[in-house]
């Protein structure tokens, strides 16, 4: 009994079934002061949070989730931006398309793959396995 008693709270504290699972897209070459990305997180099946990162620093912001808009016909949603107001990003058949609602202007991020072939040294659980996963998760957790 006490066995049993143990057991269902250590599974039910640490939670070991956690699902956590990330997306993200980047511009630019990673190490160089060109380099953005957005990381787009979901934890036990709902909208986590939306990561931005710029530069060569490995610190990131969290961006915050402001709800549904679209932009050149595309349905997308809204973030509040570092320093910009508010962005919206659209999933487009290349990537994700980020508007800054203030300047007008369009930048396209593409999908960052974390497990690349061949690397077992640098393999992401987590992380989204194809840009078709990332995108599903996107329009799935973020979009509605």
């Amino acid at each position: 009994m006490f066995k049993s008693l143990l057991l269902v709270s250590v599974l039910f504290f640490c939670r070991l079934d956690q699902d956590v699972k990330v997306a993200t897209w980047s511009i630019g070459k990673t190490d160089t002061e060109t380099y953005e990305s957005l990381s787009f997180w979901v934890k036990d099946n709902h909208r986590a949070y939306v990561r931005y990162a710029h530069g060569i620093s490995e610190e990131d912001i969290e961006l915050q989730w402001l709800g549904p808009d679209a932009t050149a016909g595309r349905t997308g949603f809204r973030v509040a931006a570092p320093r910009s107001g508010t962005w919206v990003i659209a999933p487009d058949s290349v990537g994700i398309e980020v508007t800054d609602r203030r300047t007008n202007s369009t930048k396209t991020f593409y999908w960052e793959d974390a497990n690349p072939s061949g690397d077992s040294t640098n393999n992401c659980a987590i992380c989204a396995k194809s840009e078709k996963q990332a995108q599903a998760w996107l329009r799935r957790y973020f979009l509605n």
